[in-house]
Protein backbone atom coordinates (compact mmCIF):
# COMPACT_ATOMS: atom_id res chain seq x y z
CA UNK A 1 0.00 0.00 0.00
CA UNK A 2 3.11 2.45 1.29
CA UNK A 3 4.47 2.05 -2.22
CA UNK A 4 1.79 2.28 -4.69
CA UNK A 5 1.01 5.27 -2.71
CA UNK A 6 4.55 6.77 -3.36
CA UNK A 7 3.95 6.04 -7.03
CA UNK A 8 0.76 7.57 -7.08
CA UNK A 9 2.56 10.57 -5.67
CA UNK A 10 5.52 10.56 -8.20
CA UNK A 11 2.50 9.95 -11.27
CA UNK A 12 0.91 12.88 -9.93
CA UNK A 13 3.92 15.35 -10.17
CA UNK A 14 4.90 13.92 -13.50
CA UNK A 15 3.04 16.76 -15.15
CA UNK A 16 4.60 19.70 -13.67
CA UNK A 17 7.84 18.69 -15.05
CA UNK A 18 6.67 19.17 -17.96
CA UNK A 19 4.34 22.74 -17.63
CA UNK A 20 7.11 24.09 -15.50
CA UNK A 21 9.99 24.40 -17.99
CA UNK A 22 6.90 25.51 -20.43
CA UNK A 23 5.38 27.92 -17.98
CA UNK A 24 8.86 29.40 -17.77
CA UNK A 25 9.53 29.60 -21.47
CA UNK A 26 5.99 31.32 -21.97
CA UNK A 27 7.13 33.80 -19.48
CA UNK A 28 10.91 34.50 -21.22
CA UNK A 29 8.90 34.82 -24.59
CA UNK A 30 6.20 37.18 -23.33
CA UNK A 31 9.07 39.84 -22.42
CA UNK A 32 11.69 38.71 -24.94
CA UNK A 33 9.45 37.72 -28.26
CA UNK A 34 11.77 38.66 -30.68
CA UNK A 35 9.10 39.53 -33.90
CA UNK A 36 6.65 42.26 -34.66
CA UNK A 37 4.42 43.66 -31.22
CA UNK A 38 1.78 42.71 -33.21
CA UNK A 39 2.65 38.71 -33.39
CA UNK A 40 2.19 38.79 -29.45
CA UNK A 41 -1.25 38.76 -29.76
CA UNK A 42 -1.44 35.92 -32.42
CA UNK A 43 -2.14 32.55 -30.55
CA UNK A 44 -1.10 30.72 -33.43
CA UNK A 45 2.22 32.27 -34.44
CA UNK A 46 3.32 32.88 -30.67
CA UNK A 47 2.46 28.91 -29.63
CA UNK A 48 4.19 28.28 -32.41
CA UNK A 49 6.89 29.73 -31.33
CA UNK A 50 7.31 28.78 -27.75
CA UNK A 51 5.90 25.46 -28.64
CA UNK A 52 9.13 24.67 -31.34
CA UNK A 53 11.42 25.92 -28.50
CA UNK A 54 10.30 23.66 -25.60
CA UNK A 55 9.28 20.78 -27.92
CA UNK A 56 12.86 20.65 -29.11
CA UNK A 57 14.23 20.19 -25.23
CA UNK A 58 11.42 18.08 -24.63
CA UNK A 59 11.93 15.59 -27.31
CA UNK A 60 14.93 13.51 -26.78
CA UNK A 61 13.60 12.80 -23.22
CA UNK A 62 10.73 11.50 -24.96
CA UNK A 63 12.54 9.60 -26.91
CA UNK A 64 14.10 7.64 -24.57
CA UNK A 65 10.85 6.78 -23.00
CA UNK A 66 9.55 5.66 -26.20
CA UNK A 67 12.15 2.69 -26.46
CA UNK A 68 10.57 1.85 -23.06
CA UNK A 69 7.24 1.34 -24.51
CA UNK A 70 8.09 -0.27 -27.68
CA UNK A 71 7.47 2.19 -30.30
CA UNK A 72 10.09 1.71 -32.09
CA UNK A 73 9.04 -1.29 -33.29
CA UNK A 74 5.54 0.11 -33.29
CA UNK A 75 7.34 2.31 -35.83
CA UNK A 76 9.40 -0.14 -37.72
CA UNK A 77 6.24 -1.95 -38.73
CA UNK A 78 4.75 0.82 -41.17
CA UNK A 79 5.49 0.03 -44.94
CA UNK A 80 4.23 1.44 -48.48
CA UNK A 81 2.94 4.91 -48.71
CA UNK A 82 3.25 6.52 -45.58
CA UNK A 83 1.44 9.72 -43.29
CA UNK A 84 3.05 10.45 -40.84
CA UNK A 85 1.18 12.75 -38.24
CA UNK A 86 2.66 15.52 -36.31
CA UNK A 87 6.06 14.25 -37.08
CA UNK A 88 7.83 16.84 -34.66
CA UNK A 89 11.59 17.53 -34.72
CA UNK A 90 11.94 13.69 -36.17
CA UNK A 91 11.53 11.54 -33.31
CA UNK A 92 10.27 8.31 -35.45
CA UNK A 93 12.36 9.27 -38.30
CA UNK A 94 15.14 7.11 -37.95
CA UNK A 95 12.79 4.40 -36.75
CA UNK A 96 11.62 3.68 -40.17
CA UNK A 97 12.43 0.27 -42.27
CA UNK A 98 14.02 1.67 -45.06
CA UNK A 99 13.47 -1.18 -47.12
CA UNK A 100 9.33 -1.25 -46.15
CA UNK A 101 9.44 2.69 -47.17
CA UNK A 102 8.41 3.56 -50.65
CA UNK A 103 7.05 7.83 -49.75
CA UNK A 104 6.55 9.48 -46.23
CA UNK A 105 4.67 12.67 -46.17
CA UNK A 106 5.62 14.13 -42.59
CA UNK A 107 2.47 16.41 -42.00
CA UNK A 108 4.28 19.03 -39.74
CA UNK A 109 2.71 22.21 -39.38
CA UNK A 110 4.77 23.90 -36.75
CA UNK A 111 7.34 25.18 -38.92
CA UNK A 112 9.88 25.93 -36.23
CA UNK A 113 10.65 22.00 -35.98
CA UNK A 114 11.32 22.01 -39.65
CA UNK A 115 14.87 22.75 -39.20
CA UNK A 116 16.04 19.87 -37.16
CA UNK A 117 12.85 17.28 -39.29
CA UNK A 118 15.27 17.48 -41.86
CA UNK A 119 18.60 17.71 -40.44
CA UNK A 120 17.33 13.86 -38.94
CA UNK A 121 15.52 13.02 -41.66
CA UNK A 122 18.96 13.16 -43.20
CA UNK A 123 21.12 11.42 -40.94
CA UNK A 124 18.55 8.62 -41.33
CA UNK A 125 18.89 8.53 -45.32
CA UNK A 126 15.23 9.22 -46.07
CA UNK A 127 16.04 12.64 -47.83
CA UNK A 128 14.53 11.04 -51.29
CA UNK A 129 11.36 9.48 -49.80
CA UNK A 130 10.47 11.90 -47.10
CA UNK A 131 8.18 15.05 -48.03
CA UNK A 132 7.87 17.83 -44.95
CA UNK A 133 4.34 18.95 -45.57
CA UNK A 134 3.77 22.33 -43.54
CA UNK A 135 -0.08 22.60 -43.05
CA UNK A 136 -2.53 20.95 -40.54
CA UNK A 137 -4.39 17.53 -41.47
CA UNK A 138 -7.35 19.83 -41.57
CA UNK A 139 -6.20 21.69 -44.33
CA UNK A 140 -7.59 20.06 -47.49
CA UNK A 141 -5.79 22.59 -50.24
CA UNK A 142 -2.53 22.48 -48.63
CA UNK A 143 -3.12 18.14 -48.27
CA UNK A 144 -3.98 18.31 -52.32
CA UNK A 145 -1.08 20.82 -53.53
CA UNK A 146 1.20 17.82 -52.13
CA UNK A 147 -0.89 14.91 -54.04
CA UNK A 148 -2.07 13.80 -50.54
CA UNK A 149 -5.52 12.29 -51.86
CA UNK A 150 -8.13 9.32 -50.17
CA UNK A 151 -7.65 5.70 -49.93
CA UNK A 152 -3.95 6.39 -51.15
CA UNK A 153 -1.95 5.21 -48.05
CA UNK A 154 -0.95 2.12 -46.70
CA UNK A 155 0.36 3.12 -43.37
CA UNK A 156 -1.13 6.18 -41.45
CA UNK A 157 1.53 6.56 -38.47
CA UNK A 158 0.27 8.59 -35.25
CA UNK A 159 2.49 8.94 -32.33
CA UNK A 160 1.73 11.45 -29.08
CA UNK A 161 -0.33 14.14 -31.77
CA UNK A 162 -4.05 13.24 -31.51
CA UNK A 163 -4.07 14.55 -28.12
CA UNK A 164 -3.36 17.84 -29.93
CA UNK A 165 -5.36 18.68 -32.81
CA UNK A 166 -8.55 20.79 -32.64
CA UNK A 167 -10.93 18.45 -33.56
CA UNK A 168 -9.89 14.50 -33.22
CA UNK A 169 -13.14 13.17 -34.10
CA UNK A 170 -13.09 14.76 -37.52
CA UNK A 171 -8.92 14.48 -37.88
CA UNK A 172 -9.38 11.28 -37.19
CA UNK A 173 -12.16 10.37 -39.98
CA UNK A 174 -9.74 11.77 -42.53
CA UNK A 175 -6.88 9.26 -41.59
CA UNK A 176 -9.66 6.74 -41.92
CA UNK A 177 -10.37 7.99 -45.58
CA UNK A 178 -6.77 8.49 -46.33
CA UNK A 179 -5.88 4.88 -45.95
CA UNK A 180 -6.45 2.20 -48.65
CA UNK A 181 -8.51 -0.64 -47.83
CA UNK A 182 -5.60 -3.45 -45.79
CA UNK A 183 -4.02 0.02 -44.75
CA UNK A 184 -2.98 0.06 -41.45
CA UNK A 185 -3.16 3.03 -38.44
CA UNK A 186 -0.18 2.64 -35.95
CA UNK A 187 -0.46 4.70 -32.89
CA UNK A 188 1.23 5.78 -29.42
CA UNK A 189 -1.15 7.98 -27.61
CA UNK A 190 -1.96 9.37 -24.63
CA UNK A 191 -5.23 9.13 -23.13
CA UNK A 192 -7.61 9.89 -20.36
CA UNK A 193 -7.48 8.09 -17.35
CA UNK A 194 -10.31 5.66 -16.04
CA UNK A 195 -8.82 6.03 -12.53
CA UNK A 196 -10.84 8.61 -10.55
CA UNK A 197 -7.82 9.76 -8.79
CA UNK A 198 -5.83 10.44 -11.93
CA UNK A 199 -8.68 11.29 -13.83
CA UNK A 200 -9.66 14.38 -11.13
CA UNK A 201 -5.67 15.46 -11.72
CA UNK A 202 -5.80 15.50 -15.37
CA UNK A 203 -8.99 17.80 -15.11
CA UNK A 204 -6.99 20.06 -12.71
CA UNK A 205 -4.15 20.15 -15.20
CA UNK A 206 -6.07 20.79 -18.11
CA UNK A 207 -7.08 24.19 -16.78
CA UNK A 208 -3.10 25.39 -17.82
CA UNK A 209 -1.97 22.49 -20.11
CA UNK A 210 -3.51 23.45 -23.78
CA UNK A 211 -2.37 26.78 -23.27
CA UNK A 212 1.34 25.57 -22.32
CA UNK A 213 1.87 22.97 -25.26
CA UNK A 214 0.40 23.53 -27.89
CA UNK A 215 -3.38 22.42 -27.31
CA UNK A 216 -2.20 19.05 -25.81
CA UNK A 217 -5.55 17.64 -23.99
CA UNK A 218 -4.82 14.88 -21.42
CA UNK A 219 -8.20 13.64 -21.28
CA UNK A 220 -9.54 12.37 -24.36
CA UNK A 221 -10.70 9.02 -24.83
CA UNK A 222 -8.88 8.19 -28.58
CA UNK A 223 -8.96 4.60 -28.20
CA UNK A 224 -12.82 5.15 -28.82
CA UNK A 225 -12.81 7.83 -31.15
CA UNK A 226 -10.42 5.12 -33.04
CA UNK A 227 -12.56 2.58 -33.02
CA UNK A 228 -15.58 4.91 -34.23
CA UNK A 229 -13.89 6.63 -37.50
CA UNK A 230 -15.07 3.21 -39.72
CA UNK A 231 -15.30 -0.15 -40.22
CA UNK A 232 -12.13 -1.87 -39.46
CA UNK A 233 -10.55 -5.21 -39.73
CA UNK A 234 -8.48 -5.30 -37.22
CA UNK A 235 -8.28 -3.60 -33.51
CA UNK A 236 -5.28 -4.02 -31.26
CA UNK A 237 -4.94 -1.28 -28.88
CA UNK A 238 -3.28 -1.96 -25.96
CA UNK A 239 -1.90 -0.73 -22.49
CA UNK A 240 2.34 -0.98 -22.75
CA UNK A 241 3.71 -3.70 -21.10
CA UNK A 242 5.54 -1.30 -19.16
CA UNK A 243 2.81 1.23 -17.68
CA UNK A 244 -0.46 0.79 -15.19
CA UNK A 245 -3.87 1.67 -15.76
CA UNK A 246 -4.19 4.31 -12.83
CA UNK A 247 -0.95 6.34 -14.07
CA UNK A 248 -1.93 10.38 -14.21
CA UNK A 249 -0.90 9.77 -18.29
CA UNK A 250 -1.55 6.65 -19.61
CA UNK A 251 -1.23 5.04 -23.09
CA UNK A 252 -2.58 3.11 -25.91
CA UNK A 253 -0.32 1.15 -27.82
CA UNK A 254 -1.25 -0.58 -31.55
CA UNK A 255 -2.58 -0.31 -34.84
CA UNK A 256 -5.66 -0.77 -36.31
CA UNK A 257 -6.61 -2.48 -39.88
CA UNK A 258 -9.20 -1.22 -42.30
CA UNK A 259 -11.59 -3.05 -43.44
Amino acid sequence: MALQIKERTIQLAVPQLTTGPAAILVVFDLLLFKRRPKDLLSFSKFADHTFSRFWLILAPRLAGVEVEMGVPALVSSASGTIIEIGPGSGNQVGRYDPKKVTKIYGIEPCKGLHAQLRENIKKAGLSDVYTIVPCSIEDVKGLQNYGIDQEAFDTVLAVQVLCSVPNPKATVATLYRLLKSGGQMIVYEHVKSHDWISSTAQAIYMVVWPYMLANCHLDRDTAQTLREAGKWAKVDLQLPKKEEAWQVIPHISGRLVKA
